[in-house]
């Protein structure tokens, strides 16, 4: 195709002109080659992208596997193995009274929710009622001037009507003149009983608003309780020396810990499962976590008015557990 050509064509379309129909196939194949270039082009980054993430995926298999050999060469060794199992005992009660710090802070959260959604659609009811209450004491002043209006009206037809001869001319047309004005207040007290009915029944069919969660008074008040009761079992396990040691495991390898002998590890390890067996029954005392969250209420302060997590400073009690991240206590505040 010439130069000349192409300008032609082009000036063809400008002017809205039909092109032939090959001119027409070759401008969709450029178009349709266009798509594809892009799509292509997506589909390249999506592969380097997926291959990146192949390689990570790799390394991080690779140093698994690198520490499971490290750890069965570690396992191996006789003189070892008590340690490693009073190791992991440790871990485990960490992680059993993590699981039960969550399991609380879920629970009080879900209480808590239920508490605010119960309130909001109380309160939503209560407003609904208030607004038809107000809507009703139109409706009936609405139709009470309907009702006399159309009275008055019957009584002024009524008189039209006895109205005879020419002497009452001058009086009927008065009176039809009053009858014609008293028609158009009647038809808009109709139309007011009409709208207020209308009215009252988009308010009584509105849903109710939907929950958009927790406040922040009520996150906060979740919060507080999760602390305490992280205070609680801190305190809990720390009457038998396992609160530290469990954390100590989640801060060190296998390898760089030490428990002493072999009847070191195995005291130990009568104290984790005691521990763990104390962890399994134990009762929540709701009135002591409500006492130390109480506590905790009078001296917690927050960064900001939208802040749902109160500064370590203002825990005085408290702070320990919020400072060494006992039983993962982060993790269970809500936010």
């Amino acid at each position: 195709m010439s130069l000349a050509d192409g300008l032609r064509r082009f000036a063809h379309r400008l002017a809205g002109r039909n092109l032939p129909a090959d001119d027409e196939r070759l401008v969709a194949l450029f178009r349709n080659r266009a798509e594809l270039k892009k799509e292509l082009s997506a589909l390249d980054d999506e592969r380097h992208r997926l291959l990146d993430r192949l390689k990570l995926q790799e390394g991080a298999t690779m140093r698994v596997e690198e520490q499971l050999a490290a750890l069965e060469q570690y396992l191996g060794r006789p003189d070892e193995g008590y340690k490693s199992l009073a190791y992991f005992q440790l871990r485990a009660v960490w992680r059993a009274a993590a699981r039960r710090l969550q399991q609380f802070s879920d629970e009080l959260a879900r209480q808590q929710k239920d508490r605010e959604r119960k309130n909001q659609l109380a309160e939503f009811d209560r407003t609904k009622r208030a607004r038809v209450a107000d809507v009703d004491r139109e409706l009936v002043e609405a139709r009470v001037l309907a009702d006399q209006l159309q009275a008055e009206q019957r009584l002024g037809e009524q008189r039209l009507a006895s109205l005879g001869g020419f002497w009452n001319y001058f009086r009927r047309r008065s009176l039809l003149e009053s009858i014609a004005s008293r028609r158009f207040r009647i038809d808009a007290a109709q139309t007011m009983v009409t709208d207020l009915t209308d009215r009252r029944r988009e308010i009584e069919a509105e849903p109710p608003p939907l929950f958009a969660g927790l406040s922040v008074d009520g996150r906060r008040a979740v919060n507080l309780a999760v602390i305490a009761y992280a205070e609680l079992l801190h305190e809990r396990l720390a009457a038998t020396g396992l609160s530290d040691l469990a954390r100590q495991s989640t801060l060190r390898r296998v390898y760089e810990t030490s428990y002493g002998g072999h009847d070191e590890c195995l005291a130990l390890m009568q104290r984790a499962s005691r521990g763990m067996t104390d962890l399994e029954r134990m009762k929540d005392d709701l009135a002591g976590i409500k006492a130390r969250t109480e506590h905790l209420r009078r001296s917690a302060s927050y960064r900001g008015v939208d802040e749902v997590i109160p500064t370590q400073d203002s825990l005085n009690s408290a702070a320990p557990v919020l400072l060494e991240e006992y039983w993962d206590v982060y993790k269970a505040l809500v936010r």
